[in-house]
């Protein structure tokens, strides 16, 4: 998978109709290309999501993909807001690049942001989709 990738995807308080600033400064600073999924399970850890890649798992994690087009600020901030450490182990999140399937069908590299901590006891959002409990 490309380490560089120019593509965002977000399933929680970054997408579309969530009132951030950081969620602001990343729809003023890409495009959004659409919808897509990735294979895996997604929690409700406080008032935001956290998700867990499995590329076995039957259920998938539903979420909006982002074109960025100021990558190297853009990914600092976003680093910030997600807790993302140079100590992998205290880190709330990690960004990793994961294959996502768009609703046509093809597939796009993008950062994620991936939870890090233990999941047991969590509710998990089944279907996926974290916009929907809204």
């Amino acid at each position: 998978m490309d380490a560089h990738a120019t593509y965002l995807f977000t399933y929680g308080t970054l997408m579309q109709g969530f009132d951030n600033p950081f969620a602001e400064r990343l729809h003023n600073n890409s495009v959004f290309e659409g919808t897509g999924h990735f294979p895996g399970l997604l929690y409700l850890i406080s008032w935001y999501p956290g998700a867990v890649f499995d590329a076995d798992s039957p259920t998938k994690v539903h979420g909006e993909i982002y074109r960025l087009s100021s990558l190297e600020a853009l990914i600092v901030e976003l680093d910030d807001y997600e807790d993302v450490f140079e100590d992998e182990n205290s880190s709330l999140y990690l960004r990793k690049t994961v294959s996502i399937t768009k609703e046509s069908g093809e597939t796009v590299d993008c950062w994620v942001y991936l939870y890090n901590q233990p999941v047991t006891g969590l509710p998990l959002i089944e279907e996926g989709c974290f916009k929907r409990l809204g």
